[in-house]
C-alpha cells in the first residue's frame, strides 16, 4: 500500500494553467505520458484488470475487492492526478472502438495520450489509399 505524502514532500508549481506536482523522487506527473506504455509493470497491470473473470474469485465479495486492487495496480491513483486516469480511460477507449486493423496498427504505435493516437488516425486518414489486389 502508497504511504501518504506530506506538504514538505512535494514541490507544487503550474504550468500551462495545471498544477504540477514533484515528488521528492524527481518523478512528475505530466498528463502526455499518461500511459508510459514502455513500463512492462504498468502494461501487466492493465491487462490483469481487463483479463479478470468472475469465475476466477471464490465470491461475489472477493471479485470485487479484486477488481480493485487490479484497478489501483494499474491507475495508480496515488501517483496519477484525475486528469490522468480519465485520460488513461478516454485513450483506452477510443483505441477499443476503432476498427479492428486501424486498432491494431494505432496500439503497436503505443500512443500515450487520446491526442497523439487521434493524430496517428488523421495521419493514416491522409494518406492516398492504394488499390486492393
Amino acid at each position: 500500500m502508497a504511504t501518504a505524502l506530506e506538504p514538505e514532500d512535494l514541490d507544487l508549481w503550474e504550468e500551462e494553467g495545471i498544477l504540477m506536482v514533484k515528488l521528492e523522487d524527481d518523478s512528475t506527473c505530466r498528463p502526455e505520458s499518461v500511459l508510459q506504455r514502455d513500463d512492462p509493470v504498468l502494461e501487466i497491470s492493465h491487462q490483469n484488470f481487463r483479463r479478470f473473470r468472475y469465475q476466477e474469485a471464490a465470491s461475489p465479495r472477493e471479485a470485487l475487492i479484486r477488481l480493485r486492487e487490479l484497478c489501483h495496480q494499474w491507475l495508480r491513483p496515488e501517483r496519477r492526478t484525475k486528469e490522468q486516469i480519465l485520460e488513461l480511460l478516454v485513450l483506452e477507449q477510443f483505441l477499443t472502438v476503432l476498427p479492428g486493423e486501424l486498432q491494431s496498427w494505432v496500439r503497436g504505435q503505443r500512443p500515450e495520450s487520446g491526442e497523439e493516437a487521434v493524430t496517428l488516425v488523421e495521419g493514416l486518414q491522409k494518406q492516398p489509399r492504394r488499390p486492393r489486389r
